[in-house]
């Protein structure tokens, strides 16, 4: 008796530790465990602009109810008879299993279908002791998480069956051209045949297919899912049933621009288990522009953006780095600071030294290694003078060039701490970039480039819906007020349009059209960047011993002389003359010196008495314009005007006061800015 007891205590104490050493096993490995939805292939349809498919998905999703009963009874019939019994695994068919195992030295069958989900969507296919483990584990973590319903459903949807197909649904178009109650009892059988060897065993493989299929059948008739009478017809069938071979789901497409797509989405508050049924993504990409960047760039080396500067909108990307890359920029940065140098009150005819130069260690070169002694700003920017811009950099400030970059047209990347940023030693994305010409081509407004239009579930309902998003409206910095944005985007764009014609780029230059560019060349990259009245186009290529006119330009003209860019004209009145300007000085702050000028001191002398005499006139205008918009401010704030409203008062006003007024509402509420901006489009200078 005593020796019974013992033997009692021992077992149920080995028990217990065996249950708690399992228990904490289990808790260790699935803790952790991704959501199964968030792991199945998603069956996210992605569109061109017009709707033609950029990436059609490898499974379509099905819901529960909707997924035939032949097809469920079928597949618990032939893969897990006792499927609605077991809690993930079935200890018959383990024992089973083992028997096998001794038998044969062979690992196989015992998986029930909650165990092949698992594998499915967690595990490799490897035949180990280890993954049989965590199989089991995984297992019954979903019973115990989800429904069989559930589990069935992400079952028949995920399931691998061959060809790269996922899903049932998938496989009965892929494999029969045929949504799931479309297909008979054999077809149904065929398709669960697949699942012993989906890759030799599928329907476009007979051989194996058949064989598998017949016992499929058998299974079907003793389990009652089919009559007697369509097992015959359909026993009688195999090996005759003509399988349409329709392959929809081999299309190719773009994967950095897909994960372009997907990165948006996850930025909207949208992953791809919530879009897995169904969901249509509408991009903005053009697929004929697009097309032509997968035509003739090598994406190894070269990256291509388009995007339509008044809205945002990115018209067609391909290549590595188009969001995030960390490419030098080279002198495609001198219009951004000579931009700035404009609004600082600099004029075109001023004049630059072209000299030796020393900062530092730093000795700049232009890429000619001659000196002009002098040059104008504008022929330094035409011909990209090195020496030259870096004076005007060294003249603007360096912090005041930097913070504009960085906090006016929001340029993100790495911006070493020396004056080398003249030349584009900043290393940023084509994005970026991007941000910071559609202010010179738009007068003054910087717009996240975006390439998502809308998102539908299957039944047409909206989930998003395309507004440009405005990340700032510029303003000139303290020190800069001498010019507004327009029109130091109008003197930027003439000198921009001379480098096409007269320049550096040259080779990008089309007969009878009007592209407004600029080269850049860096250690190891160089740029073209080009555009007119709706897009900008930016190219980059990667590699040693390249210039953007010589190595890129020639490239964007090719893909450009297929598109309408050059043809649209700009809608700021590029050839309205631009005043003169003087800045006076200012020692007080890091700000833009006087220009060297061909003006005297008597007139500098003059021109600084008139601004002062002024200034109280210029001061009490600016209070009282400030003044008078300060009841549409409230407005927004307090929700009680509309975007219309607002509208239909900024369309008697100037395009400049236009700009305050977005500016300060922006800086109110950006989602109404936005709206706002959007009405606004075609309808002023922006």
């Amino acid at each position: 008796m005593k020796k019974l007891l013992v033997f009692l205590v021992t077992t149920i104490t080995v028990g217990i530790l065996v249950f708690v050493f399992l228990a904490n096993i289990y808790t260790s490995y699935t803790k952790n465990l991704e959501k199964p939805v968030n792991k199945i292939p998603a069956s996210l349809i992605v569109e061109y602009a017009d709707g033609t498919p950029l990436y059609t998905p490898k499974t379509i999703w099905i819901d529960f109810a909707d997924i035939p009963a032949l097809l469920k009874d079928s597949i618990i019939a032939s893969e897990d008879k006792r499927f609605y019994l077991h809690s993930g695994v079935d200890i018959k068919g383990i024992i089973r299993s083992f028997f096998v195992i001794l038998t044969t030295d062979e690992i196989q069958g015992g998986s029930t279908i909650t165990q092949q989900l698992a594998r499915t969507i967690y595990l490799s296919t490897e035949r180990t002791w280890k993954r049989k483990i965590k199989e089991a584990l995984i297992a019954f973590w979903l019973e115990q998480n989800y429904s069989k319903e559930e589990i069935l459903e992400m079952y028949i949807n995920s399931v691998y069956l061959g060809n790269g197909i996922y899903g049932f649904p998938a496989a009965a178009k892929y494999y029969f051209g045929k949504t799931l109650n479309e297909l008979n009892p054999l077809e149904v059988a065929m398709l669960v045949a697949t699942l012993r060897s989906p890759e030799n065993a599928n329907p476009t493989k007979p051989k194996l297919n058949e064989e598998f299929t017949k016992i499929v059948l058998k299974k079907m008739f003793n389990a009652g899912v089919i009559s007697e009478e369509e097992y015959n017809s359909s026993s009688n069938k195999i090996g005759k049933e003509s399988i349409r071979y329709v392959g929809t789901f081999k299309n190719t497409f773009d994967e950095e621009l897909f994960w372009m797509v997907v990165l948006e989405l996850k930025e909207l508050n949208f992953d791809l288990g919530s879009l897995r049924n169904g969901f249509r993504v509408r991009t903005t990409i053009d697929w004929r522009l697009q097309k032509l960047l997968e035509k003739n760039l090598d994406k190894s080396n070269m990256a291509g953006l388009i995007i339509e500067h008044t809205t945002g909108k990115i018209r067609a990307a391909y290549g590595l780095g188009i969001l995030s890359g960390r490419r030098q920029i080279g002198s495609v940065i001198k219009p951004l600071y000579y931009y700035l140098a404009f609004m600082g009150g600099w004029n075109k005819n001023d004049i630059l030294e072209d000299k030796p130069i020393t900062i530092g260690l730093w000795n700049p070169q232009n890429f000619d290694k001659q000196f002009w002694n002098v040059v104008t700003l504008e022929n330094a920017l035409i011909y990209s003078r090195n020496v030259p811009s870096v004076n005007l950099f060294m003249q603007l400030g360096q912090n005041n060039v930097k913070n504009f970059l960085k906090n006016t047209l929001m340029i993100d990347g790495y911006y070493p701490n020396d004056a080398t940023i003249s030349l584009g030693t900043i290393e940023t994305s084509l994005v970026d970039v991007a941000k910071g010409f559609e202010v010179i081509f738009n007068g003054g407004v910087v717009l996240r480039p975006k390439l998502i239009e809308f998102v539908r579930d299957k039944d047409g309902i909206n989930y998003y819906s395309y507004t440009p998003e405005i990340l700032n409206v510029v303003k000139p910095p303290k020190g800069f007020e001498e010019r507004t944005p327009v029109e130091a985007s109008i003197l930027t764009l003439q000198l921009m349009e001379k480098v096409v014609t007269m320049g550096t780029g040259r080779s990008a230059n089309i007969p009878g059209r009007k592209i407004y560019g600029k080269t850049g060349t860096a250690e190891k990259n160089a740029w073209f960047v080009g555009g007119d009245g709706r897009y900008i186009f930016l190219l980059a290529k990667d590699g040693k011993n390249l210039t953007g006119g010589g190595d890129v330009a020639p490239i964007w003209r090719k893909i450009v002389e297929n598109t309408e860019i050059g043809t649209i004209q700009l809608s700021l009145p590029i050839n309205k003359a631009v005043r003169e300007a003087v800045k006076k000085q200012d020692n007080s702050a890091e700000q833009v010196l006087n220009p060297t000028t061909t003006l005297d001191t008597t007139t500098n002398l003059e021109n600084q008495l008139s601004e002062n005499q002024n200034q109280g006139i210029t001061q009490n205008e600016q209070t009282a314009s400030t003044n008078k918009y300060d009841d549409i401010y409230k407005k927004i704030r307090e929700h009680s005007i509309t975007v219309d409203e607002i509208v239909d008062i900024l369309k008697t006003i100037d395009s400049e006061t236009q700009r305050e007024i977005l500016s300060k509402i922006n800086e109110i509420d950006p989602t109404f800015a936005s709206e706002v901006y959007l009405k606004l489009l075609g309808g002023g200078e922006f």
